[in-house]
């Protein structure tokens, strides 16, 4: 009887050795299971990170090119806004000189003339310097004048002005050899009766009264209705001619 329980307590403990090693060998491969699932999740964790570094590698790369063509557009601006300003410099300029070489229309003696811009150019400073009472600069400059266009429909106005000038600088011999030349190369131009009157103003300076007296005198004959015929008038009551001149 004693056999049998021992046997029996043995078979019991034999059965239960039996399932405690079949229970660890469940929980051995549940947990090699779960380190098996956590490596699983940890290497696609590490693949998520790699990913998103890569994808922020891309993404600063791509700013950073960004930057670099929004700084280029930039310049590029820059450089067309400038190149579009010199452009529009240079066609004015071009523009300028262009127009400047262009005829232009003057009136003198009641006629209308196209006169070179140079030319034009050249009487309006020397006559600028008159009105600014720069008398030797003026008369220099209309001197040059008439030597650089010597048929100029400006030449009247410029012999009487530069012939004007050298009565003022008290030069008489000078201003009775050019008026007298417009007179000479000019007689249709309005400009001769104060060329005349300026004339007999330089004699009567230099002490010749009679010859003044003449010139006045042939004002008044030739040009009666002229202004210079009057204030030729005046002068002429003004000066007594000597009987010896």
């Amino acid at each position: 009887m004693r056999a049998l329980k021992v046997l029996v307590l043995t078979a019991a403990l034999a059965a239960s050795t039996s399932a405690m090693a079949f229970a660890d060998d469940e929980a051995r491969q549940a947990i090699l299971d779960l380190r098996k699932e956590v490596r699983t999740l940890q290497e696609q964790l590490d693949m998520q990170k790699s990913a998103q570094m890569q994808l922020m590698t891309q993404i600063n790369r791509l700013t950073e090119q960004n930057r670099m063509l929004t700084g280029r557009i930039e310049e590029i601006s820059n450089s067309i806004h400038v190149e579009q300003r010199s452009s529009r410099e240079l066609y004015t300029k071009l523009d300028d000189r262009l127009m400047a070489l262009e005829p232009v229309s003057v009136e003198i003696d009641g006629a209308t003339h196209l006169v070179d811009a140079q030319e034009k150019a050249a009487f309006d400073a020397a006559f600028a310097k008159l009105q600014e009472e720069d008398l030797k600069p003026a008369l220099a400059a209309l001197k040059d004048f008439v030597t650089r266009y010597p048929r100029s429909v400006y030449k009247a106005e410029a012999l009487f002005w530069w012939g004007s000038t050298a009565f003022a600088l008290e030069q008489y011999k000078t201003t009775m050899t050019v008026q007298n030349r417009l007179i000479r190369e000019c007689p249709k131009s309005s400009r001769v009766p104060d060329a005349m009157l300026s004339v007999g103003s330089a004699q009567a300076a230099l002490g010749n009264v009679k010859a003044a007296s003449a010139t006045f005198s042939k004002v008044i004959r030739n040009h009666p209705d002229s202004e210079a015929a009057a204030e030729a008038k005046k002068r002429l009551a003004s000066i007594k001619p000597s009987k010896g001149k």
